[in-house]
Parts: structure tokens; sequence; C-alpha cells
């Protein structure tokens, strides 16, 4: 009995079997390695959105005007709310990333977040966090557009709250006095 129950098992490692169990709980058997079940083609994506500028441009304006507010912390909020909106906005796409790529993103953001609450004198890290909704809220906006469309959005809206920092800063001569301590 042990000389056809070994010829069998060799035949099978050698044809390469392989087994698949269908969802109703039945088998499919695959006689050669070249044969495979097809999977599902993976589903239409619509085409890619025109990036909206004037919406961009209004975040900016917000996010210029609420750095006043902030110290130094808004500049690490804008990046912050830049990785938390792409994770929601791939989060919602059904994209998933790598553990590596998820470590970065939370190691990203409770640095940012300290970072901020550090750079804004506590009160004005608080202040930043409404700069990293509207950077997240930014990612959301651009989210079907291209990627190369996502990039200028990016670049608009920290070019627009540079401006509107240095206008207020240095043109109207506010002076904001920061003490510590």
């Amino acid at each position: 009995m042990e000389g056809p129950m070994l010829a069998e098992i060799a035949s099978m490692s050698l044809a390469r079997h392989a087994t698949i169990v269908e969802p109703g709980g039945t088998d499919r058997r695959m006689d050669t390695p070249t044969q495979q079940a097809t999977p599902e083609p993976p589903a239409p994506r619509a085409a890619p959105e025109r990036l909206n500028l004037a919406y961009h441009a209004i975040i900016g304006f917000a996010i210029g005007v609420t750095s006043l507010f902030t110290g130094l912390a808004w500049p690490i909020a804008i990046l912050t709310g830049m990785v938390i909106g792409q994770d929601q906005v791939e989060r919602s796409q059904g994209i998933r990333r790598g553990g590596a790529t998820f470590v970065l993103r939370v190691l990203a953001m409770t640095g940012g977040v300290l970072a901020m609450l550090v750079l804004g004198a506590i009160f004005g890290g608080l202040i930043a966090f409404l700069i990293v909704a509207l950077a997240a809220f930014s990612e959301r906006v651009a989210a079907n557009t291209t990627a190369t469309d996502k990039g200028i959005a990016r670049i608009l809206i920290s070019l627009v709250a540079v401006v509107v920092w240095f206008v207020a800063i240095v043109v109207l001569k506010l002076n904001i006095n920061l003490k510590f301590g």
C-alpha cells in the first residue's frame, strides 16, 4: 500500500496541483502551473476632475489669517494637515498602504502635533489645529484630481498663507509679541 500512495503523492507534487476553495465550499483543481484563476478586473476609475484654484486660494487665505494667531506653529500645521488629509483621501478611495507608510504617518502626525504645541507656545499650537483642519480639507477638495494638480494645490495654499502672513507682518507692521516664562 505504501508504494502506490507514495507514487500518488509524488505525482501530485510534480504536477503542482493547487486547490482553490470557492465561496460555496466546492473545490476546483488546477492541473498545470500556468492555469490560474481569473481575478476580478479593478473597478474603473473616474476621469480626474479639474483643480478648482479658487477653493484652494480661499483655504490658503484662511490659513494665512489664522497663522497670525499661532506664533510659529502654522508651517508645521500645514504639513500635518496635508499628511492627515492624504491619509483620509487614500482610505476613502480604498487605497491600502503598507505598514511602514502607516508608521511613518503616525510619527509625522505625532511629531507635528508636538512641534505645533512647542512652536505655538501651547495656546498658538491649539489654534493651529484649525490650520490642520483647513489643510486636510484642501487635500479632500483635490482628492479626485491628478497628482500634479494635488501638488499645485499644496503649493497654492502654502504660498497664499505665506503672502497673507508677510503682508500682515511686514507691510501692515503688525506687532506680535511672544513671551516665554
